[in-house]
């Protein structure tokens, strides 16, 4: 009896470990809002060739994320970015990384070629109050020592478009 109160246990603590990133990845974490327009819907797939693994992630390095708006289905080439104890698939076209100085506690931040009122920010510690504030918190992901928060903004009417595209691009993000 004590052996199999044991394997429930130890079976019930991998699937939570291993579950935790993949419900923050998909974006659903409880106490983040994904600012996501209404009807807006975002998912990564991997595409169907086979890919080069990443050794310390064992994540692809390029995916195709599917980003559903207004009823139609975008393909966009993704290419994957290691940060420092974190990973996320970036669109191959479309989006620079900040090199100017990022906001306090950001540790990388990429920016719309099209709009540059469009960014998305991964920090792991505390950001400045008033900079959270002028964002669309999207995803809490907790791991032992490391806290990471993925936050994107956009103005109002870049909703339906950026709003989707950012969506599934957070949908991506993993600790490693």
């Amino acid at each position: 009896m004590n052996r199999i109160i044991t394997l429930v246990a130890v079976l019930c603590l991998a699937l939570t470990v291993s579950a935790c990133g993949e419900i923050e990845a998909a974006g659903s974490s409880a106490s983040a809002s994904t600012g996501a327009p209404a009807g807006a819907s975002a998912s990564a797939a991997t595409s169907a060739e086979p890919q080069d693994s990443v050794p310390e992630t064992g994540r692809e390095t390029k995916t195709t994320l599917s980003i559903e708006m207004e009823g139609q289905t975008e393909e966009v080439p993704a290419t994957l970015y290691e940060g420092e104890g974190y990973s996320i698939y970036i669109p191959d076209e479309g989006w620079t990384k900040t090199a100017e100085k990022l906001p306090k506690g950001a540790c990388d931040q990429w920016t719309a070629v099209d709009n540059p009122d469009v960014t998305l920010t991964v920090c792991n510690s505390e950001a400045d109050e008033l900079w959270v504030e002028s964002q669309k918190h999207v995803i809490d992901c907790i791991q032992e020592s490391h806290i990471y928060m993925v936050y994107m903004a956009y103005p109002d009417e870049a909703a339906e478009g950026f709003g989707a595209r950012l969506n599934a691009i957070c949908a991506t993000f993993s600790i490693s």
